[in-house]
């Protein structure tokens, strides 16, 4: 009996020994050769003229690679030594032809770094992601686990329409409808970001009265591109 136990502790302490916490993406991990670390996670709909199927959206993250040899590093394919899950399904990098930076590949010089995107297409409703890393040298895997930004242009169009329609609705208030949307008007924000300034929404009102909604909404959509707030940052 005594010695099933031994055993059966034996088993459990391995177990232990091989499992590691989930990193968050301030986190930075490595071994003799390489480091890596994530820089910034988004997901967004609308990459220039690049839009993710309906339903869809791109997660993109900007991660950096460092060499940390004293000599010039070999050529690696990036994308092989990573791997994004969510809801137990996996997702393949995606190219988007107008995202600068992308980086698949390089090589590196001694002690060079270089950071750069990957996207990948992943399911519109999805919020919880994984990504392993695996240090291509030691195959020391690095596990990720994080909530993108959100910086999709569709949620942030959503978030101004209905704060302006709420605008509209108590300006039509009989006689106190003017004074109380003044006074309780407030910046439009999602997710604690400023979409619209306070002194922003009267113009951006007079630009969508008199239109049906989807003219209103191509209308928001420009202003969110103007003001960079469905790019990446």
């Amino acid at each position: 009996m005594k010695h099933m136990l031994l055993v059966a502790l034996i088993i459990m302490l391995g177990a232990s020994a091989g499992c590691s916490s989930a990193l968050s993406p301030d986190d930075r991990t490595s071994d003799d050769i390489h480091a890596f670390s994530i820089q910034n996670v988004q997901i967004i709909d609308k990459i220039d003229e690049a839009v993710a199927p309906e339903g869809e959206a791109f997660l993109v993250i900007k991660y950096e690679i460092e060499n940390l040899q004293s000599q010039d590093d070999s050529f690696w394919q990036w994308t092989d030594q990573l791997e994004l899950e969510a809801n137990e399904e996996y997702y393949d990098p995606t190219f988007i032809e107008t995202l600068d930076g992308q980086l698949w590949a390089t090589s590196l010089l001694k002690n060079e770094k270089k950071a750069g995107y990957i996207a990948f297409t992943v399911p519109e409703d999805i919020r919880d992601f994984k990504l392993t890393f695996t240090l291509p040298t030691s195959q020391t895997e690095a596990i990720y686990k994080f909530r993108p930004i959100d910086k999709r242009i569709s949620i942030n169009a959503d978030s101004i329409l209905t704060r302006l329609e709420q605008i509209e609705r108590t300006k039509r208030i009989p006689l106190i409808g003017g004074p109380l949307a003044s006074f309780s008007s407030s910046p439009i924000r999602y997710l604690g970001t400023i979409l619209v300034p306070e002194d922003e929404i009267p113009e951006l009102m007079d630009q969508t009265v008199g239109l049906d909604e989807d003219a209103k909404r191509q209308v928001i959509e420009d202003y969110l591109i103007a003001h960079g707030l469905c790019r990446l940052e």
